[in-house]
């Protein structure tokens, strides 16, 4: 058995995976999950171009792994954010609640429609590209 999976780790690289896959495969997870609505005074894609500012931010701070913004039919955004750690995730988002420069990104969004939460990734699949 021993011998199996080394055997697979050995090939893994040769199936497609890449470094992020196996960096989010290393560790431990965390994940944050937040859902907003956008003011009604705003359009859909001036509020796109607001989150995509707001990336400049959020990458550089410590335990950053990855972002996804999306949107539904419904107007729902939906902007997942993987951190090394809860406790990065957490930190970050204190720092950047201080930083005028990054809150006028978020101006576009109703903030009674906020949920966000956090959680911790137990199991990584993804389809070889």
């Amino acid at each position: 058995m021993k011998q199996l999976v080394t055997a697979m780790v050995a090939v893994l690289p040769f199936f497609g995976f890449t470094q992020q896959q196996s960096i989010m495969e290393a560790k431990e997870v965390c994940i944050e999950m937040v859902t907003f609505k956008k003011k009604l005074e705003y359009n859909v894609e001036e509020t796109k171009a607001a989150m995509e500012k707001s990336n400049v931010f959020v990458e550089k701070y410590n335990g950053f792994i990855k972002r996804i913004i999306s949107v539904n039919e419904e107007g729902l955004f939906l902007d997942i954010v993987y951190w090394e750690s809860k406790e990065h995730a957490i930190n970050a988002a204190q720092k950047l609640q201080q930083n005028e420069e990054f809150m006028k990104n978020f101006e576009v969004i109703d903030f009674s429609t906020v949920q966000m939460k956090h959680f911790d990734a137990f199991a990584t699949f993804a389809k070889d590209e």
